[in-house]
């Protein structure tokens, strides 16, 4: 009989860009209170991001995304978002993915008007964005660059 222990410490094991942050949920169509939820998760994702304006603005928008999907189809939301990068130099990636093949357009909404402005949103805020059709559904997809606006490792 033999017995192998292995031990890794976190602390000295270092992979090309740092430790990725992942987080995954589901939020129902019968569940919409569950997107504050889906907040707090990204808050606590990015609770060291540089940038607090920065984390407003992915609060923001995945709220505006999946409130899209629980809104204009018939299924659930699932949300994919991942930090990954050196402190200073991250990438956030936030996807929100559905059933529905039916992909947003862009609206212009009047001044009063209380909806139509989600595509808006995501190109101010988003330092890159977008929509992948997935043969069954589509993810929208936006992502922040800590680094001010520069995509990671980019030199300037």
């Amino acid at each position: 009989m033999a017995l192998l222990l292995l031990s890794r410490d976190l602390a000295t094991a270092r992979l090309p860009g740092g430790i990725p942050r992942r987080a995954a949920l589901t939020v129902a169509q019968a569940e919409p209170e569950r997107i504050a939820g889906v907040r707090r998760q990204l808050r606590e994702l990015l609770h060291d991001w540089a940038d607090e304006e920065q984390i407003d603005s992915a609060e923001l928008m995945v709220s505006e995304m999946i409130t899209n999907v629980l809104l204009h189809t018939d299924g659930d939301a699932l949300l994919v978002a991942e930090a990954r990068g050196e402190p200073g130099d991250r990438r956030l990636r936030v996807e929100v993915a559905d059933t529905s093949d039916e992909l947003p357009h862009r609206r212009h909404p009047g001044e009063l008007a209380s909806s139509g402005r989600g595509l808006v949103l995501m190109e101010v805020l988003a330092d890159a964005w977008g929509v992948d059709p997935r043969g069954e559904g589509k993810s929208i997809w936006f992502e922040l660059y800590e680094c001010g606006g520069a995509e990671p490792g980019a030199s300037s």
